[in-house]
């Protein structure tokens, strides 16, 4: 019995390095800037937003077929409190330049999308991979919604999007408006 307590011990406690390397115990910062504008063409998703790595797969892929480089955002544009999870309507995208944008536009299955520069709600979020991006949305979605709440602000919000970065990601409510 001692074994077995020791060992459940030492895996809880190797969770929790695991965890705590992924961002689980970070606090989450919001900070309101203006972000960037961003021309974005992309594949869409439908149904639960953490099942649009199949999208995210087949974007990056036609981005390597066409010689773009890649610079992936997730769009999201329904909230998951209010629509049906199979309804939920979501693009897996890629940042690209004008140029980029009339080569990948007119390809099969592909959407553009222009984000304006404006007003957001900002989380920056350390992350080094699938784990820690999760991590990152669970934790900072709430905050950005508190925040955007607390602010008075909500119903202002036109986009939600994650920017993915190098060792990064910004989760990003941004406002109308602007």
């Amino acid at each position: 019995m001692k074994k077995l307590l020791i060992a459940l011990l030492i895996f809880i406690s190797l969770v929790a390095i695991y965890l705590s390397t992924q961002g689980a115990f970070r606090d989450i910062v919001i900070e309101q800037r203006v972000m960037p504008g961003f021309r974005v063409v992309g594949v869409q998703h439908r149904g639960a937003y953490e099942k649009i790595g199949d999208a995210f797969s087949r974007a990056h892929k036609i981005a390597d077929e066409n010689g773009v480089a890649v610079k992936m955002i997730g769009v999201y544009f329904d909230n998951p409190n209010e629509v049906a999870e199979d309804s939920l309507r979501s693009l897996a995208g890629l940042i690209v330049s004008e140029e980029d944008s009339a080569k990948l536009s007119v390809l099969p299955n592909m959407v553009a999308l222009h984000i304006p520069a404006g007003n957001a709600a900002v989380s920056n979020f350390e992350t080094g991979g699938m784990v820690s991006m999760i991590i990152g949305a669970m934790k900072s979605y709430p905050k950005l919604t508190e925040y955007v709440v607390a602010k008075g602000i909500a119903n202002d919000v036109a986009f939600v999007y994650e920017v993915y970065g190098e060792g990064k990601t910004e989760y990003v409510m941004q406002l109308s408006g602007q």
